[in-house]
């Protein structure tokens, strides 16, 4: 009897023990399901933050590529981690190459001057302004470096016509009053030496008069140059050929290429521009004599003819011994010569002449040896996409 009061005891307890235990699982499962239901939620809110972080961090890269200014991110050690678009341009880099790699061990030279800083990447100058930034993180550290690279070689070439445009408003504006006080007394001197030089005819003075009257004669010329440079004439537009012009030119220096020994190349295309015929040839007598006078000893002067959407560019290049690069800036100032009987009035009026045509010239030395003029002219040959759609249209009808 005892033994089967234990027994139903025993029985109770474990049906108890039994309950107790349903009802602490059925509360497990319930906590359970709340958890996985949460975590659920962390997880699309976990998903959600990491596509927009991917967003965000897409569209940061889209901003940088997009960007002018060359940029490149550096870590603490000045290792490159990052470069733009912009920045592989300028630096003629790829990024896969450079990655990693320390800045300065990058091939390019970054120079101080009083005029600004230049960097110099496989022979090429660029006029920049650099800046470099410290990347700090939230407890003040250093993370990294972001260097920036404006290039305003460009901005600094319209500085410099715009100097230039200046000195020669000034040195117009010298020329003329110079022309006016010298040319009167001039033109009494040059009747007088010819009226010498006529009655000296046939007598052992007749030289001498006529070096006077010579050399007057080179003086009017001068003055008439710095009366062009001053008030240069009024271009009379037409359609020119330009490789007809240049020949022209060359024609009127063969005698002097000939006589130097020098070898003429010419690749010309049949370009035509909206010039005047005259002025052109003035421009390239000049260019051309001062290519030929850069080759004493003879050598080789090619003339190309290129054109783009853009301009279309005349090059005069020669093998002399080459512009000095302190000198490039000066050479289309008047009166600024290295020639020991220059006046320094040819390239100066050449550039005036260009100025007019709404074109430029540009001199570059070269790197081997020599020196590149280049004379460039407003393509007006190339159609707008107007001008074709209208052909187009106008074909159809004729064709009707």
């Amino acid at each position: 009897m005892e033994k089967a009061v234990k027994l139903n005891e025993a029985f109770h307890n474990f049906t108890e023990a039994s309950r107790n235990l349903q009802t602490y699982y059925d509360k497990l499962r319930e906590k359970v399901q709340y958890l996985t239901q949460e975590l659920e939620k962390k997880n699309i809110q976990l998903n959600k933050a990491i596509l927009e972080v991917g967003e965000s961090k897409d569209y940061l890269q889209a901003v940088l590529q997009s960007i002018g200014e060359a940029i490149v991110v550096l870590d603490q050690e000045d290792k490159i981690t990052m470069m733009n678009r912009a920045a592989e341009e300028l630096l003629c880099s790829c990024k896969n190459d450079v990655a990693g790699k320390m800045f300065n061990d990058l091939d390019f030279t970054i120079e101080e001057n009083s005029s600004g800083t230049r960097l110099i990447v496989n022979g090429t100058t660029y006029d920049v302004i650099i800046s470099r930034s410290t990347v700090s993180g939230p407890e003040g550290s250093v993370r990294g470096y972001v260097i920036l690279i404006k290039d305003i070689t460009k901005l600094k070439d319209l500085e410099r016509r715009h100097e230039r445009n200046q000195r020669l408003i000034a040195m117009g504006e010298m020329a003329a009053k110079i022309v006016h006080e010298i040319r009167s007394p001039l033109c009494s001197i040059e009747l007088f030496s010819t009226m010498l030089s006529n009655d000296l005819k046939g007598t052992a003075h007749s030289d001498m008069a006529n070096g006077i009257s010579t050399g007057i004669k080179s003086l009017n010329n001068i003055l008439t140059n710095m009366l062009f440079f001053a008030k240069p004439q009024k271009p009379l537009f037409k359609d020119v050929k330009l490789a007809d012009a240049v020949e022209a030119s060359i024609n009127m220096l063969v005698p002097l290429i000939q006589i130097r020994g020098i070898n003429l190349f010419q690749n010309m295309t049949d370009v035509v521009v909206r010039s005047d015929a005259e002025l052109l040839k003035q421009v390239f007598m000049n260019i051309i004599l001062n290519a030929v006078q850069a080759m004493p000893d003879g050598g080789n002067l090619k003339i190309v003819i290129e054109e783009n959407t853009e301009y279309v560019t005349v090059s005069v290049i020669d093998d002399g011994d080459g512009i000095n690069p302190q000198n490039i800036e000066k050479i289309f100032d008047p009166f600024f010569s290295t020639k020991d009987k220059g006046t320094g009035l040819g390239l100066a009026i050449a550039h005036k002449i260009m100025q007019t045509h709404g074109g430029f010239i540009r001199a570059y030395r070269n790197e081997g040896r020599g020196s590149t003029f280049c004379v460039s002219f407003p393509n007006l040959n190339i159609k707008s996409s107007d001008d074709v759609q209208e052909t187009l249209v106008t074909t159809q009808v004729d064709s009707l």
